[in-house]
């Protein structure tokens, strides 16, 4: 998320091309597949870890749908990627984003 909130934040100068952040995004992403995906099925995206859980659920799969007594799945695939979020965009809002309208002559540049 920090990496998201750079490159589309006015206030970085060195940030590429409007039209190439998409670019980048995506390629973030895929290299995070690779790598996490063989561990947890990179598991970003809580909608689309759950919902599919909860039809598995009610089909009739039970607790292969939504594994262990403590419900864990809940906290690595719904809750941290969540919290993840939040703590990301407070970072950035708190920390990086400060200093980056430190550095413009003209703060009125900055979305």
């Amino acid at each position: 998320m920090t990496f998201i909130f750079a490159l589309t934040e006015g206030c970085n100068v060195g940030r590429p091309h409007e039209q190439l952040a998409p670019v980048f995004i995506g390629s973030a992403i895929t290299a995070l597949i690779c790598i996490i995906a063989p561990l947890t099925q990179a598991g970003f995206n809580p909608a689309r870890d759950f919902g599919p859980r909860l039809f598995a659920y009610f089909a009739g799969w039970g607790k292969v749908a939504i594994p262990g007594p403590d419900n864990g799945f809940f906290v690595v695939y719904i809750l941290a990627p969540i919290v993840g979020g939040i703590t990301a965009s407070l970072f950035f809002r708190g920390v990086i984003q400060p200093l980056m309208e430190s550095g413009k002559k003209n703060a009125s540049d900055c979305r």
